[in-house]
């Protein structure tokens, strides 16, 4: 009997010795190879303006193309010194290399080694230089440093610029004050005085503030924060009259059940100094809430999101189960039905103060959720730490909810800033479950086969504005020619299978593309001879509208005898038709009709956007989901699984040929448009500036001059033969300069172009072509190509004048040497 028990007992120990063993086996498999993000160890940089550190630079592992990074513009003064500041982050400096070159990084004006360095109490280095040869007054310049220490060199930029009579430091000053005194309690009394507060809607939320907030707002009401991270102020643009600037900086605040709450704020100012004190233009800002795994997120059946713009991206898988969120840069999960929270991604080290965690410089774009949990997403912009720390780039990561890992896919390197890899990314980007990775870069259309990191372009010449998404992504629809009025197909692919299909109507019609109403398309057909001119409007005149999907069906159609729809609005889960009749050669408004599609998803009735109103925190965000008696949920984060193969993709973009002006106001790249009017009219709408492609000064709001004269002698002969035919013009003078499209643009605006000599063709009394060539306070000044003499014409007839002849504008910009 002993010899059994015992006999028992060994083979009982061999059991549980046996799984041990395996199960250390298999966890040693599967857990050998995740890791976290490691420790960030590229330095930072700073301007310095007297002792204040302004421009912030963060360093790059490549050379970028210097026209696409403009976050910043540093002045230079007469005796063209710079200071500059390193913070090193424990890396020894060895040597700081400084290049100046041309606007569009084609010219390298002068480079210099700094090799001595002032180490500070506070463990920065800084050091000075100034720069031995002469630049234009009133150009950018890009200045780039290289920085070469015991791990490596990296690339910092910024942009300098030469201008007489600049307020630079009284605005360093102001910024810097205004937004100390609006957290603190006892000094925020003088800030009333620099508000334009008012009764307007809006700025009853700590995300949207503006200038005509009142003063409560704007001194954080009862949030009652304190200032974590200061911020360090940065330029944006400076010339004799205004000056802006922003600057970002950190908050925490605590809760009623004693969570500390942590908030990122973006400040923008625009001044002016009167040569008595600053005054304030305009005021923005924006705080962002940034969750942490230490406090509330889920509670009364809703996920609490806070300080938060309400339009958040969130998918849902189609069970209605599990929702991703992006916040912050960072990409959330949560199971309603196991009740777990997941923080899948996010630079930020848990604890940590380190700025170059929270460089705000990138974001995420979810692709889909499964409904095991999985989940596929993009990270686009600079990476702030991990395998590729200081470089730009599109990564293509998979979520493996079972194993809570993150696994990087693909990355496709870039050499253009976060602002403008931004602009491609996040309106399009696909990602197949069969591993084929779409993007829209440079106006082209790419399909890339991420496992041998193969690519083809699908279509270039794609025109953003006519390139249409559905609602789940899957599909992408665009018309042949990209001429809404006279395309003949409209393109559907199907971005799984890719598979694409040509949609077309009967022959003598057009076709018209106006976008995706769930995931069904929506595009009209007219005959060709209801297809009317009227100026420079086109009437596109439909006899039917027509709601298809992938497959190729009909699923409604509208159409009426006797009326026609000139355009399709859409509204939420409605398509509003807009009808006219015709009369004559004419078409007479009509009423309008609606469509209602009523197919609606079960994760739509699941997951829902709300705005609620608190005392504190005033107006917060949240995500509400029908489960109500939830409890406090199980957290965790997920891990990283060490690549192991080269996934890593340096292309070389193809560049568009179409004209590009770039329209930066609020501080940032507000947009890139082809039409020279539309940037100018934007900049205007918003207090920014326009540059082109050659990063020359296309208009800058607020800063033309009070008069204009133009000496004849410098204006080119083929602008003096004064061609309004613009294709004409920019080839009689592509070899010395540029011709900018202003028609449609205000007299207003057309004066700064004056007041920085450059002339402008326009079409003046009776159609006849003229070149204003000088305007004072009474005045425009015309020259006639006919009778070669200049003529004045009063400002007030000049604007009525060029008003009745369609406000025409042909500017010469001369190319810069």
């Amino acid at each position: 009997m002993k010899k059994i028990i015992r006999r028992i007992i060994v083979l009982f120990l061999i059991f549980v010795g046996g799984v041990v063993g395996f199960s250390c086996l298999m966890n040693s498999e599967n857990t050998d190879n995740r890791t976290d993000f490691q420790t960030p160890e590229v330095p930072c940089m700073a301007m310095l303006m007297g002792d204040t550190e302004v421009n912030r630079m963060y360093g790059y592992a490549k050379n970028m193309e210097t026209d696409y990074v403009r976050d910043t513009l540093t002045p230079i003064g007469t005796d063209k010194t710079l200071a500059v500041s390193i913070t090193p982050y424990g890396r020894e400096i060895e040597s700081l290399v400084y290049e100046i070159k041309s606007s569009d990084g084609g010219k390298v004006i002068e480079n210099n080694k700094i090799k001595k360095f002032k180490e500070q109490e506070n463990g920065t280095l800084t050091a000075e230089f100034s720069l031995k040869k002469s630049i234009l007054m009133n150009q950018e310049y890009t200045l780039m440093f290289t920085l070469n220490t015991d791990a490596g060199s990296w690339n910092y930029y910024t942009r300098v610029i030469q201008r007489a009579g600049l307020s630079t430091e009284k605005y360093i000053d102001f910024v810097n004050n205004f937004y100390q005194k609006s957290v603190s309690q006892d000094e925020k009394g003088d800030l009333s005085t620099y508000l334009e507060s008012d009764d307007s809607p809006g700025n009853n939320s700590f995300y949207d503030l503006n200038i005509h907030a009142g003063l409560n707002m704007v001194s954080w009401g009862d949030l009652a924060p304190e200032i974590s991270r200061p911020g360090i102020p940065s330029i944006k643009d400076i010339n004799e009259n205004t000056g802006s600037l922003s600057i970002t900086y950190y908050i925490t605040a605590e809760n009623g059940e004693g969570e500390i709450e942590r908030y990122q704020v973006e400040e923008f100012f625009r001044m002016r100094y009167d040569q008595t004190r600053v005054r304030l233009l305009d005021f923005h800002r924006s705080a962002k809430q940034i969750l942490t795994m230490e406090q509330t997120i889920v509670a009364g059946g809703r996920l609490n999101l806070g300080v938060i713009d309400n339009n958040i991206q969130y998918k849902a898988d189609t069970s209605g189960n599990i929702v991703a969120f992006v916040q912050q840069g960072d990409l959330w999960s949560y199971n309603v039905k196991n009740n777990k929270l997941i923080r899948i991604f996010s630079f930020r080290d848990t604890g940590s103060n380190d700025e170059r965690n929270d460089n705000a410089q990138h974001d995420v774009k979810i692709v889909r959720v499964s409904k095991n949990g999985d989940v596929d997403f993009i990270l686009y912009g600079y990476m702030n730490r991990g395998d590729h720390e200081g470089e730009v780039g599109t990564a293509v990561y998979h979520y493996n909810a079972e194993q809570n890992v993150i696994e990087e896919k693909f990355f496709l390197s870039s050499t253009k800033s976060f602002e403008f890899l931004r602009q491609d990314i996040q309106d399009f980007a696909y990602v197949s479950k069969d591993g084929k990775l779409y993007l829209l870069l440079s106006d082209t259309l790419y399909q890339f086969q991420m496992e041998d990191k193969s690519y083809k372009a699908l279509q270039e010449g794609m025109k953003k504005e006519y390139f249409y998404v559905s609602e789940n992504g899957r599909y992408a629809a665009w018309m042949e020619g990209m001429d809404p009025y006279n395309a003949d197909a409209v393109i559907l692919l199907d971005l799984e299978t890719g598979k694409q299909q040509k949609v077309s109507g009967d022959s003598g019609t057009k076709i018209r593309l106006f976008g995706f109403i769930n995931n069904d398309m929506v595009y009209g057909l007219a005959k060709e001879e209801d297809i009317r001119k009227n100026g420079n409007e086109t009437q596109f005149a439909m006899y039917e509208i027509r709601i298809q999907n992938s497959q190729g069906e009909v699923k409604k159609s509208y159409s009426q005898d006797g009326y026609y729809i000139m355009n399709v609005l859409f509204q939420d889960n409605l398509i509003q038709l807009e009808r006219a009749r015709r009369e004559g050669d004419s078409y007479t408004a009509a009423g309008s009709e609606q469509i209602l599609n009523n197919v609606r998803d079960k994760k739509d009735e699941t997951f829902s956007v709300v705005m609620l109103t608190t005392e504190r925190q005033a107006n917060i965000t949240g995500i509400q989901f029908a489960k109500t008696d939830v409890q406090e949920p199980l957290t965790t984060e997920a891990k990283f699984v060490e690549n192991t193969r080269d996934n890593v993709l340096n292309m070389e973009q193809k560049e568009t040929n179409e004209e590009a002006y770039y329209v930066y106001a609020m501080g940032k790249l507000w947009g890139i448009y082809e039409n020279a009017a539309k940037a100018v009219q934007t900049a205007d709408e918003n207090m920014g500036v326009v540059l082109n492609q050659k990063q020359q000064y296309l208009w800058e709001r607020g800063n033309a001059k009070d008069q204009g004269d133009i000496s004849l002698s410098d204006v080119p002969e083929a602008v003096k033969e004064a061609s309004l035919d613009v294709n004409v013009l920019k080839e009689k003078v592509r070899n010395m300069g540029t011709v900018a499209d202003l028609t449609g643009c205000t007299l207003e605006q057309i004066l700064y172009e004056i007041s920085y000599q450059r002339p402008v063709i326009t079409k003046s009394q009776d159609g006849q072509a003229r070149v204003i060539v000088g305007f004072d306070l009474y005045n425009m000044y015309l020259y006639d190509p006919q009778t070669q003499k200049t003529e004045p014409m009063g400002l007030k007839d000049s604007k009525k004048t060029f008003e009745e002849n369609g406000n025409v504008f042909l500017c010469y910009m001369e190319d810069i040497e």
